[in-house]
Formats: structure tokens, C-alpha cells, sequence
């Protein structure tokens, strides 16, 4: 069933697509073992067969059943959209169908990104609602899947809020006196000469904006899938826990500055673009108007990324099962400066084994060394002598009887910067 998008939600892909700046309010999920008929603080969705399944049914996860409640006090009437923000493990890979009904009204299907392809994944869908399949109050979320060509059809919701656009006449905006606020991010260098180390701040704000906690900054490029939705040429960062993580930064002191380390983005085939989101005290968030058309000096040093092929589907490792990748870099290194390793995992331990990651055969620690079963996001420099021309091997090893190490999409990426010449 494929939902007719109404003009309220149509008004908020607009103006997102636009670039203009908007009010809007988060409503998170709290969890609640007794609604959720499972004990671990997160939400489990299987497939329509596993309370039965020989094996996995007598397990302690195939007791969840998928619901989520959202308590949204919220003058319906008042909003230009909502959105549902998911904090998502994708699953056993070839997990399928992943989808909501919201109140007993959809289904909403939540992009593969992945996971039907047998991969490993972790996303951060924004899925548009239509506000009248909401009521203000309790909002029953129902999740579910199919088991695919999997042995067990499961993903795992960490965090998930309503997201919720206010009109620009709501009145929360209004009693804060912040009818006119539209601060704009500004740049230390020219637009069109971006440098490798280029202060941001927001001008133009009100005098009455005196009670903001903080300004959160985030940049548009070509580089590494840190959010998992396949999409490179994106905006970057993603929330960990609630709270945003690989942005270009925070700031909690006005005028809210902070310093863009561009050095090791990778050239660019395209424009780059920035904006903030404003946090305040009395819980209202405003999204700035991008500040876009970015461009690095014409002689900037090449900087380029490097990525697995292929890609083992599933690049997973447990029981002792080594999982191998390649890397090719270019013939020639001569030039190179830098390198730099980027990769999230989803950690479920290394077991006993003492080199569960390396490149080349030099270990690297991606792992929390906690089996934490949690997304881990590492960002290293890699030493230059440990690189090779050509195939460079990556080995991923973990020993665990269970869950292991998942490296997720879009597997491990390495980046290069080179001299001038």
C-alpha cells in the first residue's frame, strides 16, 4: 500500500528540500519493558515465525513483540509535518519487509539500506507520517518484518522520536518572541575557498535568543556513509544515544563557533554546504537555512577515497570464522601525506582473539574492547608504512560463540591526502 503524501507533509519536504530554516520539537521514545514484553531497554522486532521456531523460540528476544508507544503533546493543528526518527540496527542480514503501522493506520516501510542484501547495517531513517494517522497523547507504533532468505528475520530499535515541525504562526514561537529569528551560518574563508581549517559561527542572532543550551553544525559532501543510507554525496553525522556524533561540531557559548578540520574530505565533484541546529532551553530546536555553493581553492591537494571490492556480504566475523576484504589503493604512493581509516561496527565482542582487525597484517582497534553490542565508529589515521600499492588486506577475526563483530555498511574506507605535485 503505497500512502498518498497529504499537503501538511508535502509543505515539509518542501521547505526541507529548500534549505529555509524551521521550528520543529523531538519527542523520544522512553522504553517500557512491560509494553514491550522484553527486559533489555530496546526494541525487538522479529519475523511473523519465531514464537515457534525449534530453536530461536525458546530464546529470551522472541518474546518482543514489536510495540512502541510516543506520548506527543502536540496541538496537531499547529504542525507542518512530523516525521518518525529511527536509531536502527538493520538486523541478520536478509532480514525483509521491514515496516510500521502507526495506530493501527499504514504499513510505512522502512528502506532495506542493505539488509536484504545479505549485508550488515545500521541507519537512521526519517520516515514522513501522515499527522492524521497520529492523535495528540499515546501513539501506539507496531513494528515488523519478514524472515527473507535469512535464518531469522530480526532488527533492533535503539532510539526513536517524533519529529515534529511547528507552523511558523505556532504559538510556542511566538510567546518566546522568535517570530523573526533566522540566523545563518557564516564561514571564516570564502565560499569558494574553503581551507583546512575554516571557523563557522551563526550571525544574525536576535537579542532575544538568549537561551540557547546549544548549536550543533553539519556539512554536506561527497565522503564516507557515516548514516548508512547508501547515499555519499549526503549530509553528515548521525545520533548515538540521542546525540549527535561525526559532525563538523558543538558549541554552547554565543556567537556559537566552532572549527571545520576539512583536510581529509575527499576532492569534490560538487558543491559542499553547512547549516546548524539551535537548541533551546524550553525544548524548541530550529534548523538554519543551508549556507550551500562551498567549494575548496581551485589547488588543493587531492584527497581521495577508497573503498572494499567487493565488499563480503556479510562482512561478519564469530567463531573463529576470519572474514577478508581488499583495498586497492593507487600504484604510485609516493605523494601521499595522510591516510585515514573510517569504519562502524556493530561490537559483539572479539572473544580471546588478540588481533580481531588488521590492515596489512598491523592490527587496529575498531572495537570498544567492552562487546558493548552496540554500533562502534572509529576515525583514525593510519600509518603510511603500513599501506601497500595495490591490494592492501583487511582481516576481521572475532572467536565468540554468539553475536561477534559486524562491520557494517559501507565496510571499511580508507583516505588519502596527497602533496601538491
Amino acid at each position: 500500500m503505497k500512502l498518498q503524501l497529504p499537503a501538511i507533509i508535502l509543505a515539509l519536504v518542501t521547505a526541507a528540500a529548500a534549505g529555509n530554516g524551521y521550528f520543529y520539537r523531538e519527542y523520544w521514545a522512553d522504553f517500557d519493558k512491560a509494553v514491550s514484553n522484553h527486559a533489555d531497554g530496546r526494541w525487538r522486532v522479529n519475523d511473523p515465525e519465531l514464537s515457534l521456531h525449534p530453536v530461536f523460540g525458546k530464546r529470551p528476544e522472541a518474546r518482543a513483540n514489536g510495540l512502541m508507544l510516543i506520548d506527543l503533546d502536540q496541538d496537531l493543528f499547529a504542525l507542518d509535518g512530523v516525521c518518525l526518527y529511527l536509531e536502527m540496527w538493520g538486523g541478520h542480514p536478509d532480514t525483509a519487509d521491514k515496516r510500521f503501522f502507526v495506530n493501527g493506520r499504514g504499513p510505512y516501510p522502512i528502506d532495506s539500506f542493505g539488509t536484504e542484501s545479505n549485508h550488515c547495517t545500521y541507519s537512521y531513517p526519517l520516515v514522513e507520517l501522515n499527522t492524521s494517522h497520529l492523535v495528540r497523547g499515546i501513539n501506539a507504533f507496531q513494528f515488523a518484518c519478514e524472515r527473507g532468505d535469512g535464518f531469522w528475520g530480526h532488527f533492533i530499535i535503539d532510539n526513536a522520536a517524533l519529529r515534529c515541525r511547528l507552523a511558523p504562526d505556532h504559538p510556542d514561537i511566538a510567546s518566546c518572541g522568535l517570530d523573526y529569528f533566522a540566523p545563518k551560518v557564516r564561514l571564516s574563508t570564502p565560499v569558494d575557498a574553503v581551507a583546512d581549517q575554516t571557523q563557522l559561527w551563526l550571525d544574525g542572532l536576535p537579542a532575544a535568543a538568549t537561551d540557547i543550551v546549544r548549536v550543533d553544525y553539519f556539512a554536506r559532501y561527497e565522503g564516507f556513509d557515516d548514516n548508512g543510507d547508501l547515499i555519499e554525496n549526503d549530509w553528515h553525522g548521525f545520533t548515538h544515544r540521542k546525540k549527535p556524533v561525526n559532525h563538523i561540531g558543538t558549541s554552547t557559548a554565543s556567537p556559537y563557533r566552532v572549527a571545520w578540520d576539512t583536510s581529509l574530505i575527499p576532492s569534490q565533484k560538487t558543491s559542499m554546504a553547512v547549516k546548524a541546529v539551535v537548541t533551546m532551553q524550553n525544548g524548541l530546536l530550529y534548523e538554519t537555512e543551508i549556507t550551500d555553493r562551498l567549494s575548496f581553492p581551485a589547488r588543493r591537494p587531492t584527497v581521495s577515497m577508497f573503498k572494499c571490492d567487493p565488499l563480503p556480504a556479510p562482512f561478519w566475523s564469530r567463531a573463529s570464522r576470519e572474514k577478508t576484504a581488499l583495498i586497492t589503493l593507487p600504484a604510485d604512493l609516493s605523494g601521499a601525506v595522510r591516510a585515514r581509516l573510517q569504519v562502524k561496527v556493530w561490537d559483539g565482542g572479539q572473544g580471546k582473539t588478540a588481533r580481531p582487525f588488521t590492515i596489512n597484517g598491523r592490527p587496529y582497534n575498531i572495537l570498544s574492547g567492552r562487546a558493548v553490542h552496540d554500533v562502534v565508529y572509529t576515525d583514525i589515521e593510519i600509518a603510511l608504512s603500513d599501506l601497500l600499492p595495490g591490494p592492501n588486506t583487511l582481516k576481521l577475526l572475532s572467536d565468540t560463540d554468539h553475536h561477534g563483530i559486524e562491520i557494517l555498511l559501507p565496510g571499511p574506507c580508507l583516505t588519502l591526502r596527497f602533496n601538491k605535485d
